[in-house]
């Protein structure tokens, strides 16, 4: 957000709000489908915070570099096989942090059988967002949460949510 310091007095309400206007190009309408995107991607930088946050991909690229020469290859198949979250938002290709293992930087392997429930029903965008969601099957604590202490659960919440949505 960008702000304007006025040097003269602020006589009016409408002076002092024009000397805070947010730019346009950063924060758009409400109502916009630009305002409810941006909405999502703040509620899911909250929601990855404890697992490690989101990165841009060329982040990842860098770190994924450090373990192996085919890296760009090596991340390119895991998004077009949706092996890995993955959405764009801004023109920025984004990835959460805790889908990598920490030590040789591949999937998490529990993540496969969860990625075959939900990614015939969900687009990337959904995807990531249900991951970082309170879910009612996981007593409202997030999927990404509740993997890191019992993955079987996060699983049979990916079920659930399948059905419903296939049903």
């Amino acid at each position: 957000m960008q702000t304007v310091l006025m040097s003269r007095s602020i006589s009016s309400p409408e002076m002092a709000l024009a000397g805070y206007a947010p730019d346009a190009a950063y924060w758009p309408h409400p109502c916009t489908p630009e305002s409810h995107a941006d909405h999502q991607f703040v509620a899911m930088l909250n929601g990855y915070r404890g697992s490690g946050g989101l990165a841009r991909a060329d982040e990842v690229l860098k770190v994924l570099k450090r373990h192996s020469e085919a890296h760009v290859a090596r991340l390119a198949r895991w998004i077009v096989k949706r092996k890995v979250i993955c959405f764009e938002w801004r023109s920025q290709t984004w990835l959460p942090w805790f889908q990598f293992d920490r030590f040789d930087t591949t999937p998490q392997p529990e993540l496969g059988p969860v990625f075959t429930e939900l990614t015939p029903i969900f687009d990337p965008w959904e995807l990531a967002n249900w991951f970082a969601q309170p879910n009612p099957w996981l007593a409202d604590c997030t999927p990404v949460e509740t993997l890191r202490v019992d993955p079987a659960a996060v699983l049979q919440a990916a079920r659930a949510d399948h059905f419903i949505a296939a049903g």
